[in-house]
């Protein structure tokens, strides 16, 4: 990431999400080539090092009411969507993938980038595992743990493939996209640079 991306590259999911967050994400980082530099903030910090601990020293837990193959860090890629992501976490049951995902938060509340996110890893899962994903679990887990159970419906993969091709029209275009100013920008990597409100 952080490197000028043009439309025969392969995105990630994570470009697609940052652009569900905000399309100035994509504009800065894929079509400038901007480095986010969010690697030196101290949540950015913490979440991937509670990421990291889970996946080295839980290699064998599981959620109580799963009861299946236990499935860690898949690097997957779409021939179809030409997209590629990692999914940290999932079960396979006999006629299903149940897709899991951590966030170090205490915000323990679906919003539309998870949609997004769940979304597309469950695309991934259906193309390279040729089972069905109809549901996944995000866990909060920062003071506290939370877990949501999370309906994974066609609307919701066909919405994030929507956000796909947004993502892929910015960069094709190469104009600055509009976006709102709130209170997501105050805490922006791009905040010293971006013309926020216009």
């Amino acid at each position: 990431m952080g490197e000028f991306c043009d439309l025969s590259s392969m995105l990630t999911v994570t470009n697609v999400v940052e652009h569900a967050f905000c399309a100035r994400f994509t504009y800065f980082e894929l079509v400038l080539g901007i480095r986010q530099g969010e690697g030196r903030r101290g949540t950015v910090i913490a979440g991937k090092t509670f990421h990291s601990n889970h996946s080295k020293r839980n290699k064998r837990f599981q959620i109580k009411k799963l009861d299946g193959n236990k499935l860690t860090e898949l690097l997957l890629k779409s021939n179809e969507h030409y997209i590629s992501g990692k999914i940290d976490e999932a079960i396979e049951l006999p006629n299903e993938i149940v897709v899991i995902e951590r966030k170090y938060s205490d915000y323990a509340f679906i919003c539309s980038t998870i949609r997004t996110q769940m979304g597309l890893l469950a695309i991934l899962v259906e193309e390279n595992m040729k089972k069905q994903v109809n549901q996944g679990i995000v866990v909060f887990e920062k003071s506290k743990r939370v877990e949501i159970p999370f309906r994974i419906t066609s609307k919701i993969k066909q919405s994030a493939l929507f956000e796909l091709k947004k993502t892929r029209q910015v960069i094709e275009r190469g104009i600055i996209p509009r976006a709102l100013s709130d209170n997501r920008c105050l805490n922006c990597c791009y905040r010293r640079i971006c013309p926020s409100g216009n």
